[in-house]
C-alpha cells in the first residue's frame, strides 16, 4: 500500500460525499481494494441504517418529552381554570341569595375569563400561545364592556371597544398576522394587512365617536380629512419599505426626505381642505419671512419658518442618504459582475 491509512481514512468522508477530487478518489478506491480495515468503514459510512435508528430514536425521545410537557401545563391550566371558578361561584351564590337578577355576575364572569386568557390560555395551547393570549384577551376585554354597559344602561360600547381594539391591533397585530401569513403563505404582504387591519379600526372608531356625539358634517369632514391624511403617509411607508427595489439606505433616504415634506406642507394641505368648513388656522408657509427668524411675536411667521426649516433639513439629509445608498448600490453591482 502506497499511502497510511491514517491518511486515507481522513479522506473517507470527502470519498463518500463525492467532493473529493478525482485523483483523490483513485487512491482511497486503490487503497481500499487492498485494505480490509478501511474498506470495512467505507461499508459503515455508507450504511444509513444506524443514522436512522439514532433519529427515530431521538424523535421518540423527544416527543415523549413534549406530551410530559404537555401533559403537566394542562394540567396547571386547568389547576388554575378551576381556582378562577371560585369568585365566579361565590359571586353567582351571592347574587341568587340576595334575590338579584344575573346583573353584575357577568361583569365578574367576564373579568375572570380576561384573566384566564393571560394565566389560563398560555397552559392549554401547544402551539401559537402568544397569538391566542392575544386573541382571547382581547374578546374577553370586549364582553367585559359589554357587560359594564349593559349593566350601566350606557351607550359608549362600540366607542370603547373599537378604541380598545384599535390600541390592542397597533401594538400586538403583527403578532397575529405573522403565523396567520405564514400559514396562508401572505408573508410578503403581512405588513401591508397589519396596516390594513389597524386602518380599518381607525375609521370605525371615528365613525363611533361621531355617533356617540352625534356629529354634525362638520365634525365628519374634518376626522376624516385629518385622519386620511395621516393614513395616506403610513400607506407610503408600507409600500416604499416592503415593496420598493432599492436599497435600505435608499429607502430610508426617501422616507426621511418625504416625512419632512409631509409634515412640512401640513398645515397648507389641511388648511385647503378645512377652509369649506372654516377650519383653516392660517399657520402655513404663506407666513414665511426667515428675515424675522424664530421670534414668538408672530406665531405665524414662526410657525412657517420652522416648517420650512423641517422640509429643507430633511430633503438634504434625505438626498444624502439617498446618494449614499446608490453610490453603494453601485459597488455592489460592480462586485457581482
Amino acid at each position: 500500500m502506497k499511502y497510511d491509512c491514517d491518511i486515507i481514512q481522513d479522506l473517507l468522508p470527502l470519498y463518500q460525499d463525492k467532493i473529493c477530487s478525482g485523483k483523490s478518489r483513485a487512491i482511497v478506491e486503490e487503497h481500499i481494494s487492498e485494505c480490509t480495515v478501511c474498506r470495512k468503514m467505507v461499508e459503515q459510512m455508507g450504511d444509513s441504517t444506524v443514522e436512522e435508528k439514532l433519529t427515530q430514536e431521538k424523535n421518540s425521545v423527544i416527543q415523549k418529552h413534549q406530551k410530559i410537557v404537555n401533559r403537566k401545563t394542562t394540567t396547571i391550566g386547568m389547576t388554575m381554570a378551576g381556582i378562577l371558578m371560585i369568585p365566579v361561584l361565590v359571586c353567582l351564590i351571592c347574587n341568587l341569595v340576595i334575590g338579584h337578577a344575573l346583573d353584575w355576575f357577568f361583569i365578574v364572569l367576564t373579568a375572570m375569563l380576561l384573566v384566564a386568557s393571560f394565566i389560563v390560555v398560555p397552559f392549554i395551547t401547544e402551539t401559537g400561545r402568544l397569538m391566542w393570549v392575544i386573541v382571547t384577551a382581547t374578546a374577553s376585554l370586549i364582553l367585559l364592556l359589554l357587560t359594564c354597559c349593559i349593566y350601566t344602561h350606557g351607550r359608549w360600547f362600540f366607542v370603547a371597544s373599537s378604541g380598545s381594539i384599535l390600541g390592542i391591533s397597533v401594538v400586538f397585530a403583527p403578532f397575529v398576522t405573522m403565523p396567520l401569513c405564514r400559514e396562508m403563505k401572505l408573508e410578503r404582504h403581512k405588513a401591508a394587512l397589519t396596516v390594513l387591519w389597524d386602518t380599518i379600526w381607525l375609521y370605525l372608531l371615528l365613525i363611533a365617536c361621531g355617533v356617540y356625539i352625534h356629529g354634525d358634517a362638520r365634525y365628519w369632514y374634518m376626522a376624516m380629512t385629518i385622519s386620511t391624511y395621516i393614513v395616506v403617509l403610513v400607506w407610503i411607508y408600507v409600500f416604499i419599505i416592503d415593496y420598493g427595489k432599492r436599497n435600505g439606505q435608499i429607502k430610508a433616504g426617501i422616507l426621511v426626505a418625504l416625512s419632512g415634506i409631509w409634515l412640512g406642507l401640513a398645515n397648507d394641505i389641511l388648511n385647503f381642505f378645512l377652509a369649506p368648513v372654516g377650519e383653516a388656522d392660517g399657520h402655513g408657509l404663506g407666513g414665511l419671512d426667515l428675515s424675522k427668524g424664530f421670534s414668538v411675536n408672530d406665531i405665524a411667521v414662526l410657525n412657517a419658518n420652522l416648517l420650512f426649516v423641517i422640509i429643507v433639513v430633511s430633503v438634504c439629509v434625505g438626498g444624502l442618504m439617498i446618494f449614499s445608498g446608490m453610490i453603494k448600490e453601485k459597488k455592489e453591482n460592480e462586485m457581482e459582475q
